[in-house]
């Protein structure tokens, strides 16, 4: 019974004091930075806000909310500590929470203790991540959206601008360091190029000045940057920047947009007069990470709709009382901050009249049975039930504000805000410099996470940076094919190739009946003629001339193919008839085994077998497969365009960047050849005395093994020792093709066509010659079986007319020494087999 006559006396008081009008005043501490760091500008934006409250008999009827007095906390740790202290001894009636403090870094240290007091603090300016942190900050809200934003924000912009390299300049203060390390995982993880350097707050920064200290990573040629740091330490590195000449449309800068108005005609000693900042600073980005809203021309919760108050706070600004005052871009979020903690108090008023309501709070602490003996005017310090309500209906906020609709997450920071995007730019009428709100950013319909860049109207790319989106310094690699004189030469010369091999094709069918030609292995040298067929193919498919990477890919494989199968077929044709003619003509005797034909093209297919199943397993077996890599091309090197931004002049190169196990098979197929090639001289040595003049080729052989050997030994040159000049080094690997192909089929068939000239009918075929030949590296006649009748009338022709020489000097020798001169004969000419027609020597 009495605690209900308590409660009716409470009721008629309250009740007499609307009735004659009274308000109590409910008072709140508002902290603002105007030294160090600039905010003042929220103070007009609030108070106006105040005024609107204060007008609204819906809300907190019988209460009028005043701030204590604005207190400048110069955007430092130690004077808003001193401030909120102060605050808290201030005469009745207590304050119920606090606004501000104006920057992150005053901020910080209040919001640590608010709690501990039974306040709530309410902040429209200080973004930093590190207040996201719930345990450290439980009565912290921010109607600015948190850091933890930009990112996303940030990485919207470069996507939007293609920038794929960006470097950053830290400040190193908490609320940038925090928003780097943010940053730069959102970047590496769209696999952007990030650079970093942090410096302490401290002028001169230090290596700014000097040029050796590649403090902008010039020796790295970026062009995107973003200065993380508070406006004065800005004002310095853009000096810095501007003396160098880092300026649009060769680079893009990215700033803060919650400077201070005009932030750049403050003196910061820099060395840079304002005109030459405000120069740097056309086309430059500002961020600014708080919400817009849809429709500016919306009405909202708070009585105005966004265009309203930004007339509204303009006029406001201009008067005298603000005249100190700076603007400020967020002043929307400042207005909508007095906003979220009047609403907060109006439920919190509500609540307090129904124990029902509260227990649904879950705040604790206070006997609930006598809750309803509290108002908002009986708030203290240490009134916990009324702080834990106050802090339960900010975390619920939900209205819609000038400045959009305002909600806070689970840490009490603004939730999914859509941004403001600004740039600097000289107007033209007054060549004064302005910072134009052009763009905002929007999440998806679909996603919590991805983040579109709306334009303004009138506004787009060409608008932003009408000289062309400055590069972001990534060097251009500009891949280079074949000059195209060479290609033709080189493509004429194998079509000639062709078109000899073609012509020797010819006349090994037509002639092959022919003794000469006969002599030469005709079935055989269809095998040399494909293989030098093959090789002159391989000039146009290594010469193919393409920037694509799936072309040149092809065109390594075919590389590593077609040459060796040509090479190796038509040096072993070369290799079996030079061996059939060392197995003939020494250690002869009357019982050897003929030599066929199919035993040599045996031969032939060993040798190519075996080299094909090289290559083959080169290209079949991934880690041994050359593949196209792009490399610095030496012949132009590195170039710069219009923007100065780097060229690398690059060609796809087969072997470049080859594994260890590719090197290594690279260098069995070439050892291969290598034993080939001895195995040639070899036989040339064995078959060097041969005298059967249409059988001694071996000094045009051994021309053939002098030119094939130079011309493998230059191919490891090619591929390895001038692979970064493309243009050399296929000079000389395609024109090494076309000299061996040209040299098999010279040097085989054009002592034949020279003899069948001279001696059409081949009768003077079997001359002996009368001393030593040069070293035959691979001439292999056919089987050097012959009609048995013929080879006999040659073989006595020869030596008939040998016998007469001899015999003319008889006349003055003994009969000893004509039974000397007799044996000599028989044993130079030789004998013919009778049954095989094999001629012995």
């Amino acid at each position: 019974m009495k605690i209900f006559v308590i409660k009716v006396l409470a009721l008629l008081l309250v009740l007499l004091g609307y009735s004659q009008g009274q308000t109590v005043e409910l008072k709140y501490a508002l902290f603002t930075a105007i030294e160090g760091y600039d905010s003042s500008g929220a103070v007009p934006a609030i108070e106006m806000a105040e005024q609107m409250v204060n007008s609204n008999d819906s809300i907190l009827p019988g209460y009028t909310l005043a701030h204590i007095g604005v207190k400048d906390t110069k955007c430092d740790r130690a004077t808003s500590l001193s401030l909120f202290f102060e605050a808290l001894s201030s005469p009745n009636p207590p304050i119920l929470g606090l606004l501000g403090c104006g920057c992150s870094v005053a901020s910080t240290p209040v919001a640590e203790i608010v709690q501990h007091k039974s306040l709530s603090q309410v902040s429209y300016e200080s973004s930093s991540v590190e207040l996201d942190d719930q345990d450290r900050f439980p009565n912290f809200f921010r109607v600015i959206p948190s850091d933890a934003e930009f990112p996303t924000v940030f990485n919207a912009i470069r996507q939007q601008y293609g920038w794929r390299r960006v470097a950053i300049l830290t400040q190193n203060e908490g609320i940038f360091t925090e928003t780097f390390q943010r940053l730069k995982q959102t970047l590496v993880a769209q696999n952007v190029t990030v650079q970093n350097r942090v410096f302490r707050s401290e002028l001169p920064i230090q290596g700014l000045n000097t040029s050796t200290d590649n403090f902008f990573f010039e020796d790295d040629d970026y062009r995107v940057f973003f200065i993380s740091a508070y406006s004065q330490y800005a004002q310095h590195i853009i000096c810095q920047a501007y003396k160098r000449g880092y300026t649009y449309p060769r680079y893009a800068w990215i700033l803060y947009a919650w400077y201070a108005d005009e932030w750049w005609t403050q003196d910061a000693g820099t060395g840079c007069t304002s005109s030459q900042l405000a120069e740097f600073l056309e086309k430059v980005i500002a961020i600014q990470v708080f919400s817009v809203p849809a429709d500016e021309n919306a009405m909202t919760d708070t009585g105005l709709t966004a265009n309203e108050f930004a007339t509204q706070y303009k006029e406001k600004l201009n008067t005298r009382n603000y005249s100190n005052y700076s603007y400020l871009y967020s002043a929307s979020v400042a207005y909508d901050t007095l906003w979220t903690f009047a609403f907060a108090l109006e439920k919190t008023n509500h609540m307090l009249q129904d124990n029902d309501i509260l227990n649904t709070t879950g705040c604790s602490g206070e006997n609930l049975i006598n809750a309803t003996f509290f108002s908002l005017r009986n708030f203290t310090s240490y009134n916990r039930l009324m702080s834990c309500v106050i802090r339960w209906n900010l975390q619920r906020t939900d209205f819609l504000g000038v400045s959009g609709r305002v909600q806070f997450n689970d840490v009490g920071s603004r939730f999914q805000a859509n941004s403001q995007i600004f740039q600097y730019r000289l107007n033209e009428s007054d060549g004064m410099l302005r910072v134009q709100y052009f763009a905002r950013t929007e999440y998806d319909q679909n996603s919590t996470t991805t983040l579109a860049i709306v334009y303004l109207s009138n506004e787009s790319i060409d608008t932003v940076y009408s000289g062309g989106v400055p590069p972001d310094g990534t060097p251009f690699n500009k891949v280079n094919t074949f000059h195209d004189a060479l290609v033709i030469c080189y493509y004429i010369l194998a079509g000639l190739g062709i078109l000899y091999s073609t012509v020797c094709l010819v006349f090994n069918f037509t002639q092959r009946n022919k003794r000469i030609v006969k002599l030469t292995s005709p079935n055989l040298n269809y095998f040399l003629i494909a293989g030098t067929y093959i090789m002159y193919a391989a000039v146009f498919l290594q010469l193919i001339s393409s920037t694509v990477y799936d072309i040149n890919y092809a065109r390594c494989i075919m590389d590593a193919l077609v040459y060796n199968i040509g090479y190796c077929m038509a040096f072993g044709v070369i290799l079996a008839k030079m061996g059939r003619i060392n197995y003939i003509f020494n250690n002869p005797t009357a019982s050897k085994t003929t030599v066929k034909d199919w035993h040599l093209i045996i031969v032939t297919l060993l040798v190519t077998g075996f080299g094909t199943l090289l290559v083959t397993l080169q290209v079949a077996i991934p880690q041994l497969r050359p593949t196209p890599q792009l490399i610095l091309d030496d012949e132009y090197g590195i170039e710069r365009d219009e923007y100065n931004v780097r060229i690398n002049n690059t060609v796809y190169n087969c072997f470049a960047g080859a594994s260890v196990e590719a090197t290594a098979w690279i260098i069995v197929t070439f050892l291969y050849l290598v034993v080939l090639q001895i195995v040639g001289i070899v036989l040339a040595i064995q078959t060097r005395k041969v005298k059967v003049k249409v059988l001694n080729d071996s000094k045009y052989i051994a021309a053939l093994i002098y030119i094939s050997s130079i011309v493998l030994v230059t191919r490891p040159v090619a591929i390895f020792g001038v692979n970064n000049l493309l243009n050399v080094s296929e000079a000389i690997l395609s024109g090494g093709i076309i000299i061996v192909s040209t040299a098999f089929l010279s040097f085989v068939f054009i002592p034949k066509m020279v003899s069948l000239a001279r001696d059409p009918k081949g009768e003077k075929m079997f001359d002996i010659s009368g001393g030593t030949t040069t070293a035959e590296v691979s001439l292999s006649t056919k089987n050097c079986v012959v009609d048995e009748a013929e080879l006999k009338i040659k073989q006595l022709e020869a030596k008939v007319a040998q016998l007469e020489k001899q015999l003319q000097k008889y006349d003055n020798e003994t009969p000893s020494e004509i039974l000397v001169n007799k044996n000599n004969i028989n044993g130079s000419i030789g004998s013919v087999d009778s049954v095989t027609g094999t001629i012995n020597i």
